[in-house]
């Protein structure tokens, strides 16, 4: 003869059965009904339930049981809600709209919390097809924010780190847009080829380059003028002129 294992005591009397007809008991009657994720609220008000029954000195009444399931439920719902940013003083004005969540997720520069989700699961996802020398370029951009210095790190000249990091851009550029349609122009990387203001030998333009630069544009200077007086080619003096490049920083602000 099989035995039931539903009907296997607990203990204080209570049985399996007992154990789901209490926990659905509470689901019913609780505040919240569909609100929140039922089948993780059963799973909390069940493990509450649970708890209670084996730790109970003295064989608590179902009163007792649905009591600590409803205190569970209202302890699952309450933190579900403070991770997602609801007010419990306007739960109506829905998810985001407690003070202190916006002034973390959407306030100081802050990327918002569902865009930071999604680039880094899209991150894990695109990173590990790249290859070594593609992940290396990246990477030692990343830790020196120097175009310069990530060749150097890497035993490389400037033209061909340059080509690697392209490779890599343009190689995450299209997974990451994979099935959907990219937009037509990509964010320009504004950081300077070098902080040390030489690259290749040549000085690069400072910040009070620039300022004088823009003076003599405003006065009348042409490009093909400025280029000849730099080095710098017309299209690299309009980048840096317009704000698409960032010029090396003087002396006093390097140190």
């Amino acid at each position: 003869m099989l035995l039931d294992p539903t009907a296997e005591i607990l203990r204080h009397g209570y049985t399996l059965d007992d154990l789901d007809r209490l926990t659905r008991t509470v689901l019913v009657i609780d505040r919240w009904r569909n609100d929140i994720n039922t089948a993780d609220r059963y799973a909390a008000i069940h493990f509450a339930i649970t708890e209670e029954i084996l730790t109970a000195d003295e064989p608590p009444t179902s009163g007792d049981l649905i009591a600590c399931g409803r205190q569970a439920a209202n302890r699952y719902v309450r933190t579900e809600m403070h991770h997602h940013g609801y007010d419990q003083r306007d739960t109506a004005a829905g998810p985001g709209a407690l003070p202190g969540f916006q002034r973390y997720w959407q306030q100081s520069g802050r990327i918002p919390w569902d865009e930071r989700l999604v680039e880094s699961l899209s991150l894990a996802q695109i990173w590990p097809l790249l290859t070594l020398a593609q992940q290396q370029a990246v990477m030692a951009l990343a830790l020196t924010g120097d175009h310069q210095e990530a060749a150097d790190s890497l035993g490389l000249t400037l033209i061909a780190f340059s080509g690697r990091l392209k490779t890599a851009r343009n190689r995450v550029f299209g997974l990451w847009y994979e099935h959907e349609t990219p937009p037509r122009r990509r964010r320009r990387d504004q950081r300077i080829v070098s902080k040390s203001r030489t690259c290749r030998g040549r000085r690069l333009l400072t910040v009070s380059d620039l300022e004088r630069l823009r003076s003599q544009r405003a006065g009348g200077a042409t490009l093909q003028a400025l280029s000849d007086e730099t080095g710098y080619s017309k299209a690299g003096l309009c980048n840096l002129l317009n704000g698409k490049r960032k010029p090396a920083p003087d002396r006093q602000e390097a140190a």
